[in-house]
């Protein structure tokens, strides 16, 4: 997609063997919007990341992010060190469309010795440097962003960025259970979502589903759940409110239908095949993503799903969606077949070095020498000139000693 003189991806692969490193980028990315997004409330506060547990001599060090976006026709460019105790330096710089130049907006430095911090406003915001309640709120754990959201200020340029990561990025769709059909399934009794576009999706499918229904159940919250809520000290004032007033909760039941001998038969979600139930899970995600403009990263996206059906969802993806972005994680490597779905800028691998850290690079990396146009990428995967390959050993078993 091109968004002024910017070309963007809408789409990103990462390639590469087990424990290679690739759920770890995605985590990287949801990192973004929680040091944005989520301030630490006291200053003894951690800020909630592993750091590299391989080598020692990374506790001493600080994570860089830095991370490029668009947003009210402004390309920004945010960098950001930190670790798990402080924020030690932030600069943004923004480049308006239409510009020669980029300029600074700010740059935060922290005092290691005193933690306080300094915010350098770039010439055209020179104004902001009044805001004192922004720097007042400026913890050394927090963000510039975090500050302004615990200040009574009004930026309305940076309240624009706050409220475009909070609605533009999704959170991370892990392969591990995390509730995702029921997310879909409340965004469905909400109206968020239109059920007859997941009716659809489900049909084209050929899953087996017709049609499917959403039945809610009101239970009481058991006692113990009840009291145990109210006596820990980190659960959520308003959520504590809830229980009191309102000591019940609602479960949405979801039945498909499938057209057997004498017409439609209702079967229970959880009767449904593995790939049923993921495909119905991703459904939401991909109609957000079709239907509005999101960036969202999604672990093993071929996970329960047949490689013909993961392209399906991958093609239907591309086909609608105008302004969203998709990165996911993969083992599947048939798709280095296709240059016309995925260009070389848009397929990336992990591969991890000599003392377990992981090299992310992408195909576009590749020089002549490797890999030509006419080459088949996926020949050169599996042969291992591209790397990112599993080092397997022999498969021989020592039995001399079995029972």
């Amino acid at each position: 997609m091109k968004i002024d003189k910017y070309r963007i991806l809408k789409i990103a692969t990462i390639l590469g063997a087990n424990a290679s490193g690739k759920s770890n980028i995605l985590r990287a990315f949801s990192l973004f919007p929680l040091l944005m997004l989520n301030p630490c409330e006291t200053k003894s506060s951690k800020i909630g990341y592993d750091q590299f547990a391989l080598d020692n001599n990374m506790e001493k060090e600080y994570s860089k992010m830095i991370i490029n976006f668009i947003c009210d026709n402004i390309k920004y460019r945010y960098e950001i060190h930190f670790n798990n105790d402080i924020i030690k330096y932030e600069l943004l710089q923004a480049h308006p469309f239409g510009e020669i130049r980029a300029h600074k907006v700010f740059e935060r430095i922290l005092d290691i010795d005193t933690t306080l911090s300094e915010i350098k406003w770039g010439n055209k915001y020179s104004s902001i440097g009044n805001t004192r309640d922004l720097s007042v709120n400026l913890l050394p754990n927090r963000t510039v962003f975090g500050s302004f959201q615990k200040s009574n200020v009004n930026i309305p340029w940076m309240k624009k960025i706050i409220d475009w990561a909070d609605s533009y990025i999704l959170p991370i769709v892990k392969t591990s259970e995390q509730h995702l059909s029921d997310y879909t399934s409340r965004l469905l009794s909400n109206n968020n979502i239109d059920k007859e576009q997941v009716k659809m999706l489900l049909r084209t499918a050929d899953i087996g589903v017709s049609d499917f229904v959403l039945k809610k159940e009101i239970r009481d919250i058991p006692q113990p759940l009840i009291e145990l809520i109210l006596k820990d000290d980190s659960a959520p004032e308003p959520l504590k409110n809830k229980v009191m007033d309102d000591p019940t909760t609602e479960d949405i039941n979801v039945k498909m239908i499938h057209n057997g001998a004498q017409g439609g038969v209702e079967l229970d979600f959880n009767e449904e095949s593995n790939g049923t139930k993921r495909y119905y899970e991703l459904s939401s995600i991909l109609l957000k993503l079709t239907n509005e403009s999101h960036f969202v990263t999604v672990d093993e996206l071929e996970s329960r799903m047949h490689p013909d059906l993961y392209q399906h969802f991958l093609n239907t993806y591309l086909s609608n969606a105008k302004n969203s972005q998709l990165v996911f994680t993969t083992h599947m490597r048939e798709f280095l077949n296709d240059r016309d779905l995925f260009r070389d800028d848009s397929v990336w691998f992990t591969e991890k070095n000599d003392i377990g850290a992981t090299q992310l690079y992408s195909l576009a990396d590749f020089g002549s020498d490797i890999l030509r146009n006419s080459s088949n990428r996926y020949n050169a995967y599996r042969i291992g000139r591209l790397g990112a390959i599993p080092n397997l050993g022999g498969t021989h078993i020592n039995i001399e000693n079995r029972q």
